[in-house]
């Protein structure tokens, strides 16, 4: 994770309910640069001392300033839990971040293979799970999105 100063992006102060979601803010924002499911598959493949080390020096290569975009989705995505399929509720703001790219660049290198980049944003706001969706390229953001969220929040 990239973790955000609160005195450069604050989290939100308080709740807001968009197309009647009651969505809860963040209580600290960051952005995701490895997912749970590469974590994993990296992991799975190299020696921790190993991989701890060429993942810092990767990390160590780029820099890793942003800038927001203002740019704001709400997203959807249903997951399974207690044998029900739930609704879980995500408002993001992208952010431009030049170093995603290559820094996946060298994870798939490592895996051997190239790596779809995830868009670089900020989760917001969460409803139905409290860490949540995790979108891992391009591709998933578009099939969780619903709409641009146009209005100040």
């Amino acid at each position: 994770m990239l973790p955000l100063d609160p005195a450069d992006w604050a989290p939100p102060a308080s709740g807001i309910a968009i197309d009647g979601i009651a969505l809860e803010p963040k209580p600290e924002l960051h952005v995701t640069l490895i997912g749970s499911r590469l974590g994993a598959e990296l992991r799975a493949g190299f020696a921790a001392p190993w991989l701890g080390n060429a993942v810092a020096t990767a990390l160590a290569a780029q820099d890793w300033r942003f800038a927001r975009t203002g740019r704001r989705w709400l997203l959807r995505k249903p997951f399974v839990a207690d044998g029900r399929v739930q609704l879980a509720h995500s408002v993001i703001e992208r952010v431009e971040l030049p170093a995603m790219a290559p820094f996946h660049r060298v994870l798939g290198c490592l895996l051997g293979r190239e790596l779809p980049v995830p868009p670089p944003h900020v989760t917001l706001y969460v409803a139905g799970r409290p860490h949540g969706i995790g979108v891992s390229s391009e591709a998933r953001l578009r099939a969780f999105a619903v709409r641009e969220v146009s209005r100040p929040l």
